[in-house]
Parts: structure tokens; sequence; C-alpha cells
């Protein structure tokens, strides 16, 4: 146990500032806490848009492409284990014509609210500070629509807006027939959060979707599920595409943004391979540090040597004040990324970069989810190099010779 007791007494003598202790667990500090930073925003990132793509589309999506399919069929799944529950819909383009005449294509979701509910979380985005209504409130001459929509469009709760399927309009200028344009008035305002959803959200009801489309009663395009356990997503959708057959596709909801995710999986990756690199070198000049530090008390090494203290003790003295800084310096990291992390949003706005964020990674505020193995993996990486940048100076005291080293003192 002597070499750990004096290994701590070098790193913190008595009665003196540690500078050499101070500075190398600083060092350590540092580099932990861009790692766990870097790490634990991307993670967020990734994980925060791995969620709100299940909400919009859903756990697993079952369709025909380019075609309707009775609802029986849609909702077939609801009687598979693992199928919490099951709601059909209608999507196609619309043409909306605000206020001011100028016209915007957009995506227009019919859905069946009480189903809808059981799927998607949609209620819980109503009662936001930016959110107003409810879904109970959807009829067929209402819609919802999402909050950064209703500011680009300067609507409110209860105003007007026009809507008309992109195929009708074009009927319309075919000289074939005149469609009047759908009048809805507005009766929620969603605010998730994810600009994908708050700017291009127009949500009516089925009925409605299939008097604008064209389709037949009875018919949907599509139906999405929640699962109990979303992580068997690709398991039962293959077992739903056994049982339906051609032409039923069933996907994982995450599949339809899967070369975004992708993209934010890699990013993740080779930052964390950057902030590696970066610690690889921090760990070296720490190396180095210590190696000086060993040299300096060649004399005592001598008179442990003197002493009786064997080559494999002093080789555990020296390198035990490596793991100690590794350890001490890990944990005020963790603390200062954890610090970091918590006013991530005030230090996003103090860089101006919130608007940045938004139209590159979609969120109005910086997502946090803690991944146990990013600290794990931080822990792991930071002691294995502090043990091993410490062999070299702890292999040198070890073996330096009592005579050796008093005569080098002398």
């Amino acid at each position: 146990m002597w070499p750990l007791f004096l290994a701590w007494r070098q790193l913190f003598p008595p009665g003196r500032f540690p500078v050499f202790a101070s500075v190398s667990i600083l060092g350590v500090a540092f580099g932990v806490a861009a790692l766990l930073v870097v790490q634990s925003v991307m993670n967020s990132f990734g994980e925060e848009h791995r969620r709100r793509v299940r909400e919009s589309y859903g756990d697993v999506v079952l369709r025909i492409p380019n075609s309707t399919a009775p609802l029986e069929l849609l909702e077939s799944p609801a009687s598979l284990p693992g199928v919490a529950a099951v709601a059909p819909y209608i999507e196609g383009n619309v043409v909306l014509l605000p206020d001011d005449d100028k016209l915007q294509f957009l995506r227009v979701r019919g859905i069946d609210p009480e189903k809808e509910g059981q799927v998607t979380p949609l209620g819980r985005y109503f009662a936001s500070t930016n959110g107003a209504g409810s879904l109970d409130a959807l009829d067929d001459e209402r819609v919802i629509i999402g909050s950064q929509l209703a500011r680009t469009l300067s609507v409110g709760m209860g105003d007007f807006i026009e809507v008309q399927s992109v195929a009708k309009i074009r009927q319309m200028f075919d000289g074939k027939k005149r469609m009047p344009l759908k009048r809805l008035e507005v009766c929620g305002i969603i605010h998730t959060g994810f600009t994908p959803a708050d700017a291009n959200v127009i949500l009516i009801t089925l009925r409605a979707a299939r008097d604008l489309f064209g389709v037949s009663k009875g018919y949907a395009e599509a139906s999405h599920m929640r699962l109990v356990d979303h992580r068997q997503a690709p398991a039962v959708a293959k077992e739903i595409n056994g049982n339906l057959g051609p032409p039923f596709v069933a996907l994982p909801g995450l599949a339809f943004r899967a070369v975004f995710l992708e993209a934010v999986e890699m990013e993740k990756q080779m930052l964390f391979f950057l902030m590696f690199i970066i610690t690889l070198v921090a760990s070296f000049s720490i190396g180095s540090t210590l190696f000086s530090h060993v040299v300096r008390r060649t004399r005592e090494i001598g008179l442990l040597g003197a002493l009786g203290a064997q080559s494999r003790q002093i080789l555990r003295l020296f390198l035990a004040q490596g793991v100690i800084i590794g350890i001490l310096g890990y944990g005020i990291g963790t603390g200062f990324a954890v610090l970091l992390l918590h006013f991530r949003q005030e230090i996003v706005r103090l860089f101006g970069a919130e608007e940045t964020m938004s139209k590159q990674y979609m969120f109005d505020s910086v997502p946090l989810h803690y991944n146990p193995d990013d600290f794990l993996k931080a822990a792991a990486l930071t002691l294995f190099l502090m043990t091993i940048v410490s062999l070299l100076p702890a292999f040198w005291a070890a073996r330096r010779k009592p005579s050796e080293a008093m005569r080098d003192v002398g």
C-alpha cells in the first residue's frame, strides 16, 4: 500500500500548492469534458431525431406504393403480438392559398383523431407555450397546423385557410372543371420544437382527406403503428410482409429518414475520432511532464532503493501517479461536461447559433440525452491513455539502480 500512499503525497505535498498535479489533472479534465460534450450533444441529436421520426411515421408503416387499400387490411396488424395500436392515414400534396394570394405547396395528412392519438403523441404538443387547441376539436371542417406554419401564414385559432389537392388543381387548369378550394377553420396549433413538423404539419380528418384526394370510402393510403417495444420494428415489419405479401410493404418508421440518421451517426463517429486525437496529444503531453517529474525525483528513487524498495514497487509508485491523475481528471472533466451541457441553450444563444441549429439540425433547442456508454468509453479511454503514458517514466524509475541514482544527483 505504501507506493499508493507515497504517490498521493508526491502529487499533493502537504503545505505546498500542487502545481504539477493541478496542471496535469486540468489537462485531462478539459480533454474529457470536450469528449463528453461532443459525444453527448451528437448522441442527443441522433436520439432525438430517431424519436421524432418515430412520432411522425410510427414505429412501423404499412402501405401499398402509389395506391390505396381497404382499412381492414391496413389495420390487420393490430392483432399481432407486440403491436400496441394502429392508425390509418391518407397523405398527399395540396395547394394552400393564404390571404396574400401567394400559393404554397404543402403536404396534408388525413387522420382518424381517436386512433391517431393512440399511435402518435400529438396530444401533448397542444399544451406547450406555442400550442393551442386539442386533437378532439378536429372535424371535417377544421384543420390542425404546426406553430411555425401558423406564423408563416399569419393565422391563429379560429382563422381559416383554403386548400385543394394538386391533382384537382391540375384538372382545373386543364379546363375540365372548376374545383373550389376547401375552406378549413384552424382548431389547433401544435408546437413540437422539431422544425419539419412545426413548419409543415397540416392535419385534417380521414373523411376530409378522402374528399380532397378522391379516395373511396373505407380506403386509406397507409397505416402506421406503435409497438410495445420500438426496437422490434424490423422484426414486426418482416412478419407483416410475410403475412400480407405483395403489393403490401411494411417498413420501420426510421427507414423513411435512414440517410439523414446515418449522416448524423457518421458525424458523431468522426467527431469522436477527432476528439480522441486531441485527447491523445494531451495525454502524451502530460506523459512528458510526468517524465520530467520523475527525473527530478531521481534522488528519492535512489533513497527508496537503498532502503530496500523493489523495482516493481517503484514501478507501481509512479504508475499510480498517472492513474490518480487520470481518475481525478475524469471526475472533474465529467462534472465540467455536465455543467456545460446544463447551460447548453444559453451557450448556443451566446454565440448566436440558434437559427443555424434550427436549419441544420431542425430543433429550436438543443436536446439532451445522456448515454451511459459515452461516459464508460470516456472513463476507459482516459485510464488506458494515462496508464500507457505513465509506463515509460515508471519503467525508467524502476530500472534505476540506487548507486546510479545517487551518483547522478551528486
